[in-house]
């Protein structure tokens, strides 16, 4: 099977998933009603802020563990051990997204924090300054890899719903959308770490 890097997603807790539609097709097919991103980080959604440093300026997510347990799980767990300080961004295609979190040949140190996370109900739909996890892609059967969303995330620069059935928004951009728009494939993120939440 070749298969190739593009969007992913994470999980953590089942009860935490909304009930399952009984036609369901597809990841967001699973949740009774999709978020829009005004919707995120509304109420008493409980949230932890990640600081993300790169050569362009900083940017702020928020990550949110209420509607995508597993995926806020594994990218707090590569926040916190360092995966991405040092990575360099990888693709950025105007207008639909910028992607980052795949290591250059000096960083195989780093693979070894890249483990694969089970697909998980989508609860967001992928608007504009959502963040969300890379999934493989096989060229062969022309689809995405079950359960293949690792370390790579992607910030979504346009409406992008219709990755809404394959991929699983764990967040969003709060603050620094404008530096966001400015990374370019080279750039480097210098720095990930987690802030108080305000």
């Amino acid at each position: 099977m070749r298969a190739k890097w593009l969007l992913l997603g994470f999980a953590v807790v089942a009860a935490l998933v909304p009930p399952v539609v009984a036609k369901a097709e597809g990841l967001s097919s699973g949740a009774e009603r999709l978020l829009g991103v005004e919707e995120l980080g509304g109420e008493d959604m409980e949230s932890v802020r990640v600081n993300i440093d790169t050569d362009r300026g900083s940017f702020l997510v928020e990550v949110y563990p209420d509607i995508a347990p597993l995926s806020a799980q594994n990218f707090m767990r590569l926040v916190l051990e360092g995966y991405y300080d040092g990575i360099v961004v990888h693709r950025v295609v105007e207008g639909f997204v910028m992607q980052a979190g795949q290591p250059t040949e000096e960083q195989q140190d780093k693979q070894e924090l890249d483990t694969r996370i089970p697909d998980e109900v989508n609860r967001a739909h992928h608007d504009p300054g959502t963040i969300s996890f890379a999934k493989l892609y096989d060229t062969e059967t022309e689809t995405y890899v079950p359960d293949s969303a690792g370390a790579q995330f992607f910030v979504n620069l346009g409406d992008n719903r219709r990755l809404d059935e394959n991929f699983t928004v764990f967040g969003k951009v709060v603050w620094g959308m404008e530096t966001v728009r400015k990374i370019e494939v080279g750039d480097t993120i210098i720095r990930a770490y987690v802030v108080n939440v305000l």
